[in-house]
């Protein structure tokens, strides 16, 4: 009998997803291993080594062309009960062209909170149900997406990007601590001094000159922020 799928069940598993622009990754392919290699051993989900993800993932992109979005999951194989452990894993890969959004981009608000303490904050899992209500609630106001808050009233980032705001000339960026993900586009702009981490509120937007977001996909990307738009209402359940 064959390890049950965690993954498809209880939601087990992580991914990483890159951009693969000129013949080559647009963000340090060792930094995706290891962020993937902590929420494993967080999670306690077998994983491959370093030598094994980096041929895997070359050989998804192997002689395609353009621009493209490259996804790749490490899914939990184990036990069929979920408080149970998992005791192997498998790679899959999604490949596809890439078209980044165009024009203006402008987030809102979002209703949906997120706690700081919340380890799955930190990690990119495959249970993204959380993520998915808030770009949706904020694509059926015409937004492109929309801020968190968490539950002290700091900005911790959007559904898919961490967020940055320009304040004297400097990128601030909110910390790991105020509830969300170290993105890997974030890191290497912290690593390269062209932002720092400083928590921020909506008040302190009203200071701000510019705002962006980033993600390995999009890159750094300028948009607007509706702070004068009327909040989301929490829906009752």
């Amino acid at each position: 009998m064959g390890l049950f799928e965690r993954f498809k069940h209880f939601g087990e598993g992580l991914f990483e997803t890159l951009r693969w622009e000129n013949g080559e990754f647009q963000t340090p392919l060792r930094y995706h291993y290891e962020r993937l290699s902590r929420g494993a051993e967080f999670f306690k989900i077998p994983y491959p080594p370093y030598g094994e993800f980096e041929e895997f993932i070359l050989r998804a992109v192997e002689g395609k062309r353009g621009t493209l979005y490259v996804k790749v999951l490490l899914l939990s194989l184990g036990e069929g009960y979920f408080g149970g452990k998992a005791k192997g894993y498998r790679l899959e890969a999604v490949v596809k062209p890439y078209n980044p959004p165009k024009g203006e981009l402008v987030l809102t608000i979002s209703s949906f909170r997120r706690h700081s303490a919340n380890p799955l904050w930190r990690f990119k899992t495959t249970n993204f149900l959380f993520n998915i209500s808030v770009k949706r609630e904020a694509a059926s106001r015409g937004y492109y997406d929309a801020l968190i808050l968490n539950e002290r009233g700091r900005i911790t980032e959007t559904s898919s990007a961490n967020f940055y705001c320009q304040k004297g000339g400097i990128l601030l960026t909110p910390p790991v601590k105020d509830g969300l993900l170290p993105g890997i586009l974030r890191r290497v702009l912290i690593e390269e001094g062209k932002a720092v981490e400083r928590s921020l509120t909506l008040e302190d937007l009203k200071e701000c000159e510019r705002f962006f977001i980033s993600n390995s996909l999009l890159g750094l990307r300028e948009v607007k922020v509706a702070l004068s738009e009327e909040p989301f209402k929490a829906e009752k359940p």
